[in-house]
């Protein structure tokens, strides 16, 4: 759930006692901001009760903007705490207030905390209405999971299309994965592919590598092995910590198995060369099985190590195998012995 902004606070003790000051002084603007703030010093040192007891104190006040915000944060307090009904009815507190950015992050928090969908879904709606320029895009999101889930398709492929369509940083290129996932699933490849590229185009820093491996693979599914290719290279020229070694060991097996053995090897050693933990012993394992298949069984046996090495959990024990099995041959090959 999301909270609204905190207090920058030093010396706990004396910032309560000085905030317990101004809210006993009872001004209209400064005494429902202390109490705001006392609420979230309580909650930051585990004084629940008291965090409680502050927030409530600036939502009975009545102001405009420390009220609508304190009801946020009891109801993500609230809901931390397991106390789900009273979440909702301090939510709903927010949302009732028709503050400008608090009402719709309540909504989107309720939206989170139903577990009814009906209601969940008049939550989200709820602040989609808002045109929040952030809450209206991520509730549309979270709405288009919510009915995908329930098997409503179009419905899904609606709230998506909202998200993508408000240009937001974050949530339309999210939206447009999540649009292409479920268009891939129900057999419209063409929709799906169009909804990857919309987040390729966006340039998002972890999503647009994330579409194009995903692109690359559908491309591949779809026997459009150069244009997996060329989806692949997007995502390795972003150099991307996680996608790129991914797609450089996608884009390995596919040159191995159109038998462009230069361009695998490359593509392995580039993901053996990141790092990664999970990619490159899968990577080292592969380009194992392709010095093997060329007869390079010495480079084969230095691939293989890498991959041993790693103690990588299916990797390690792949290559371990395969390692033991090549020397077997090796002993029993008179022209291999030394």
């Amino acid at each position: 759930m999301t909270k609204s902004g905190e207090h920058v606070r030093d010396d706990v003790g004396g910032v309560e006692r000085a905030l317990q000051l101004v809210i006993d002084s009872r001004h209209a603007d400064q005494a429902p901001k202390a109490a705001f703030n006392l609420g979230v010093l309580c909650e930051d040192r585990e004084d629940f009760a008291g965090a409680e007891r502050a927030y409530q104190l600036a939502i009975d006040s009545g102001h405009a903007d420390q009220g609508p915000k304190a009801a946020v944060n009891l109801g993500v307090l609230r809901e931390g705490r397991g106390d789900f009904a009273g979440a909702e009815q301090a939510l709903q507190l927010a949302i009732d207030s028709g503050h400008a950015d608090m009402a719709p992050m309540a909504a989107v928090n309720l939206g989170v905390l139903r577990d009814d969908q009906d209601g969940a879904d008049r939550a989200y709606q709820s602040a989609i209405d808002s045109g929040h320029i952030d809450q209206a895009p991520k509730a549309a999101v979270n709405l288009g999971v919510l009915r995908e889930s329930r098997g409503d398709f179009a419905g899904a492929e609606r709230a998506y299309q909202l998200a993508i369509d408000s240009g937001h940083a974050d949530m339309a290129p999210m939206a447009a994965i999540n649009l292409a996932v479920l268009r891939e699933v129900r057999g419209d490849f063409a929709g799906a592919e169009r909804a990857y590229q919309l987040a390729i185009d966006s340039g998002h820093a972890d999503l647009a590598p994330k579409a194009a491996v995903n692109l690359g693979v559908l491309r591949e599914d779809q026997g459009d092995f150069a244009g997996a290719e060329r989806a692949y290279q997007v995502v390795l020229d972003s150099g991307h910590a996680d996608q790129a070694p991914q797609a450089a060991v996608n884009l390995g097996v596919l040159c191995h198995g159109r038998e462009d053995f230069v361009g695998a090897e490359s593509a392995f050693q580039l993901a053996i060369d990141s790092g990664h933990a999970d990619m490159a012993p899968k990577a080292a394992f592969n380009l194992g099985v392709l010095c093997e298949d060329q007869g390079d069984l010495a480079g084969a046996e230095r691939a293989y190590q890498l991959a041993i090495d790693s103690g990588h959990p299916t990797a390690a024990s792949s290559a371990r195998e395969v390692m033991t099995e090549l020397r077997s041959r090796k002993s029993l090959d008179p022209a291999r012995r030394n």
